[in-house]
């Protein structure tokens, strides 16, 4: 059920196929993909069709360029896979680093690589671990293979969820997010992501305090990362029961640098409960979004929600 956004170009290429991009929300109508750089896009995952479950996963995801970059370097992708065990929905945000040239095709790739890992190795009835371990491990190949030479490799942060209703399977290399955020009760929400970054590890290792690594010019330099030159890209995992008590926040940094706390990530979302259907979600999503950009909007900004919600019918 995507949601249009703002007007693309008909001019505009697939980057992976070659064909026009001219549907209404910028993904490409001979294969289905949307262009790197879109400047505002939002997606719905669709409800399946009604069954025997009483529960499904719902997600959405919004992304938007911000205020001070020239371009959206940010990409996110979600989608639900039928398994003999039930539906499994994948999800991935990933953000160009802006450092390097191509962070977006970097960040675009990765999302449209993953995702497809992921419906493949669900369909071949893998886990949700082993699925995890997959999509990460295609979007690594991916973004390494877009170097064109020496020091022209381009880069992204990554983080994904591999989850059905009961469990999620997080990974993520660099510094984008993954939150369990309880809107009935902030105080509750966590941060399920360590982040690849010169202030966390600092921090770990015992060097500099919390408050004195984030006012370090150094403290968001990320230590790792998806790139043909990039060191130890192995991600990291972890896994998360899923509840109707909250719902499971991915994020780029152009989100959480303004709303690094997950109680006022949770207080931001427009509900003190927890959505139970699509256009909730959908709401939640656009406004952690928008309370990025009221903050300031100093980067690209990408959420995706995903929660447990009752099947159509039920």
């Amino acid at each position: 059920m995507p949601i249009e956004p703002a007007s693309v170009s008909p001019s505009v290429s697939c980057g992976a196929c070659g064909e026009p991009t001219t549907g209404e929300d910028a993904r490409c109508e001979a294969c289905g993909r949307r262009p790197a750089g879109v400047e505002h896009a939002e997606d719905v995952l669709e409800s399946p069709e009604a069954g025997t479950a009483a529960l499904i996963v719902l997600g959405a995801g919004v992304t938007d360029r911000g205020h001070r970059r020239r371009r959206n370097e940010d990409a996110f992708d979600l989608v639900r896979v039928a398994t003999d065990a039930g539906d499994v929905v994948v999800a991935v945000v990933c953000d160009g680093v802006a450092s390097v040239p191509g962070g977006a095709t970097a960040s675009r790739a990765a999302c449209d690589v993953a995702v497809a890992a992921g419906r493949e190795a669900l369909a071949g009835g893998q886990d949700l671990d082993e699925a995890a371990a997959a999509t990460a491990d295609a979007a690594r190949r991916a973004v390494a293979a877009l170097a064109p030479g020496a020091g022209q490799a381009p880069a992204c942060t990554y983080v994904a969820a591999v989850l059905d209703t009961e469990r999620a399977v997080v990974s993520w290399v660099g510094d984008s997010r993954a939150y369990w955020l309880c809107p009935a009760t902030p105080e509750d929400s966590a941060v399920l992501t360590e982040d690849d970054s010169w202030a966390a590890e600092m921090v770990a290792a015992g060097v500099v305090g919390a408050q004195d690594a984030l006012s370090d010019p150094r403290a968001h330099v990320i230590t790792r990362w998806l790139a043909a030159d990039a060191p130890d890209v192995v991600a990291r995992h972890r896994s998360w029961v899923l509840d109707d008590t909250g719902v499971l926040l991915l994020c780029s940094d152009g989100v959480w640098n303004h709303l690094p706390d997950p109680a006022v990530l949770a207080a931001a979302l427009p509900s003190a409960s927890t959505p139970t259907d699509a256009d909730g979600v959908h709401a939640g999503a656009l406004a952690l979004v928008d309370a990025a950009l009221d903050d300031g909007g100093h980067d690209n900004a990408t959420a995706v929600l995903l929660t447990v919600g009752p099947a159509p019918g039920t």
